[in-house]
This record gives C-alpha cells, structure tokens and sequence, in this order.
C-alpha cells in the first residue's frame, strides 16, 4: 500500500510540474508574440587620406637601339644593364625625396629571352611613402627607359583600427536614428535595442587608380583630378532590431 501511495503521490508531483511548465512557456511565448519590434540597417562612412603608401617600380633591362630612330629588331644588340639601370633609377628616386631606408628589393629575376638575343633582366623596388606629392615628383623625375611599369601596390593608415570603430559606431547611431524617426512618423517611440549584427560593406585599402599603368597613364589620371581615388573608404552597415516603446 505505501509503495502505491508513494506512486501516485510522484506522479501527481510531476503532473503539476508538466502543467506548470507549459503554462510558463506558453506565457513566454504569447509576451514574445505580443513584443512589437522595428529592423532598420544603418550605414556609415568615411573617407580617409592613407600616411602609408607602397608605390612599385619594375626596372627592366632593355636594348639601346629601341630607342634610336629606325632601329628594326633584328638591329637591337647593345643591352643595357641592370647594373646600369639600377644605380641610375635609385639617384634620380633620391632627387624626388625617396630615402634609402623608405626603398626595398621585393623580386628580381629573368624578365623574358628573346628569340636570339640575350636574356633580360628584371627587378622591382617598392618604396614605402607617406606624401602623394613625392609620387607626383618621381613620375617627373624618373627615367622611363629602364622602368618596366609604375603602380601604387597599397594603400594603408596607421590608425585604420581606431577609425573602423569609429565608423561602426556612427553606423549603429545612424540605425537608431533611422528607426527613431520612422517610428515617430507613426506616433511610436523607439525603445531598447534587441538584436546588432554588422557587416563591413567596404574597405578599399589597395589598389588606386595606377594599378597595371604606365607613367604617362599616370600622369594623365593626375591631370584630371581624380584626387578621390588617392583615399581610403571605409564603409560599414549594420542591422539592428529595437522593440517599439509600449
């Protein structure tokens, strides 16, 4: 008999315990159904003029005669070197305002063989730069008969970490705002945020507008002022729910 009497008495201990959980749940879910949201995305964005600028240079053997008025292939047989090319490029980078320590050897090696002709060779310096306008004096300065091409290989800031988070930050008040005054258009108020999830929408660090161009493409790019393309964008969006104040 105590062992039935205890049965029963478990049984309608976890009875009431099923029903109570249920009631709970159900209570939750109907608060949660009845909770009014608003989803906006806010964005941001700012542009920045990059202090750390990796600009390339590929130097590359050539014949003499290319140059010479009338010279066909078959006549090109004085190669200039890179042993001669190099000191050459490096004293005019100096006279543009390159310094020793700002210019590195990043590759070198066989640039093509012609069909019977000697071997040429290549090598490409990158510079690291702080200021467009010492790009703007090599593009003056620099010898473009040894100088295979010219680009800007990367663009960075050295507080590009701090400035993301700033934009973030103004991006999320934008979503706020944005919620606010639509909400306001309804005679509603915004209430707490919910939900955030951000996305970074862009970020253009490299390459700007001298990837893949000669010197005189340069140039002309500078002539139209397309300073635009000489800073960094960074744009942020971000999604976020807030109830709707009751």
């Amino acid at each position: 008999m105590k062992t039935n009497k205890l049965n029963i008495t478990w049984l309608a201990l976890l009875t009431c315990f099923f029903f109570t959980n249920c009631k709970a749940q159900k209570m939750t879910t109907t608060s949660a159904e009845k909770m009014r949201t608003i989803n906006v995305t806010g964005t941001a964005e700012k542009k920045i003029v990059p202090d750390i600028i990796e600009f390339s240079i590929n130097i590359k053997e050539y014949w003499k005669e290319e140059f010479e008025p009338g010279k066909k292939y078959e006549d090109y047989k004085t190669k200039v070197s890179i042993a001669t090319i190099e000191p050459l490029i490096l004293s005019q980078l100096k006279k543009a305002g390159v310094k020793d320590n700002q210019i590195k050897v990043s590759a070198a090696g066989n640039y093509y063989r012609p069909a019977g002709k000697e071997m040429l060779v290549n090598k490409t310096l990158v510079l690291t730069l702080a200021d467009f306008k010492i790009i703007d004096q090599i593009i003056k300065t620099i010898d473009a008969k040894g100088v295979a091409n010219m680009q800007i290989s990367a663009l960075r800031h050295s507080k590009i970490e701090s400035i993301k988070k700033e934009v973030k930050i103004a991006a999320l008040k934008n979503a706020k705002e944005k919620a606010s005054y639509l909400l306001e258009s309804l005679n509603e108020k915004c209430g707490e945020v919910l939900m955030i999830s951000e996305a970074e929408y862009g970020y253009n660090p490299p390459v700007p507008f001298t990837r893949e161009k000669s010197a005189m493409n340069i140039r002309s790019d500078q002539s139209s002022g397309a300073t635009e393309l000489r800073e960094i964008t960074i744009k942020y969006e971000v999604n976020a729910t807030f109830a709707i104040a009751e």
